[in-house]
């Protein structure tokens, strides 16, 4: 196994572009391949096709060579154990993990049980597993007890604060498979004279998302999801960029959250204190060196 070259190989919220980005800067042979049409240079109005799900996959886990980090604990894993290469690194996400251990979320957003052989299959067979956010680690040490957390990384030099201020009140926020933002909620801060914008799918590519954050001043994240507890990477990045949020720390008084985030000096602060907890927890400098440490791990 070649120490210096790393195979990224799949994608999820841009998670492994950015670490790929982050390898390059260090010096290290990286080779990124996400799914066909999944790109950071794409928009996600993109259709997958069955080429995308499962040719591509395979074709993708033939290519990997040195170092293999698989985002995703389903088919991209699978397919890298079928040919019988090791999965240096399983980087879990989200769904593949709730949909299999979280019965809140398998009832309201996806079930993922007849998967189980597979992913739990995925996650015994890797030398090492990690997970994106804090509530997943618990899930992932059922069957990897050694399980670890690596924050999700922030490029923060470009999601950085605006400069240009707005003489009206924006908000941004994306409806997704498993949430939407409630009619109720934009209502809300349409009444309060907050100009809101919310996307279907995301218009614009991953590599546009820092300039269109920079258009507004609120971001309206995942609030009701259940067994989720944690910023989504876009709130992450909405935040590096100086926005304040409604979150899911806000499901219990979101009316209220609303009125709050109309008082410009708390808004200010709340956005000073967003751009810094970024800095301190997901820079991706700082995401890269334990990274790093776990690739080590793999070579000592």
């Amino acid at each position: 196994m070649n120490n210096n070259q790393v195979t990224i190989l799949n994608d999820a919220a841009w998670v492994g572009y950015e670490l790929a980005n982050g390898l390059r800067e260090v010096n290290m042979n990286v080779k990124y391949l996400p799914r066909n049409y999944a790109g950071p240079n794409v928009n996600t109005n993109a259709l997958y096709s069955v080429y995308g799900k499962i040719i591509n996959p395979f074709v993708n886990a033939i290519k990997a060579k040195g170092i293999i980090h698989v985002n995703y604990a389903l088919q991209d894993a699978f397919f890298v154990r079928l040919i019988k290469k090791e999965i240096n690194v399983l980087h879990c996400h989200g769904t593949d993990l709730f949909g299999l251990y979280d019965e809140e979320f398998k009832k309201n957003s996806k079930d993922l049980t007849r998967w189980s052989k597979i992913i739990e299959g995925n996650l015994k067979y890797a030398n090492s597993v990690i997970v994106s956010t804090p509530e997943m680690l618990k899930l992932a040490k059922i069957v990897r007890p050694d399980a670890e957390y690596l924050p999700n990384p922030i490029d923060t030099t470009r999601f950085c604060p605006k400069v240009k201020q707005n003489s009206q009140l924006k908000a941004i926020g994306f409806n997704s498979w498993y949430e939407r933002v409630p009619k109720y909620l934009i209502e809300l801060m349409e009444k309060n004279g907050i100009k809101v914008d919310i996307h279907d799918r995301r218009p614009f590519s991953y590599l546009e998302l820092h300039k269109n954050l920079k258009e507004y001043d609120i971001y309206i994240d995942r609030i009701f999801t259940k067994g989720v507890s944690s910023h989504s990477k876009t709130c992450l990045e909405a935040m590096a960029c100086g926005l304040v949020t409604i979150d899911y720390r806000h499901k219990d008084h979101v009316n209220e959250r609303v009125i709050e985030l109309l008082d410009e000096d708390e808004r200010r602060k709340e956005s000073e204190n967003n751009r810094q907890f970024i800095i301190d927890n997901h820079d991706r400098k700082k995401v890269i060196k334990k990274l790093l440490n776990i690739y080590r791990k793999q070579v000592e």
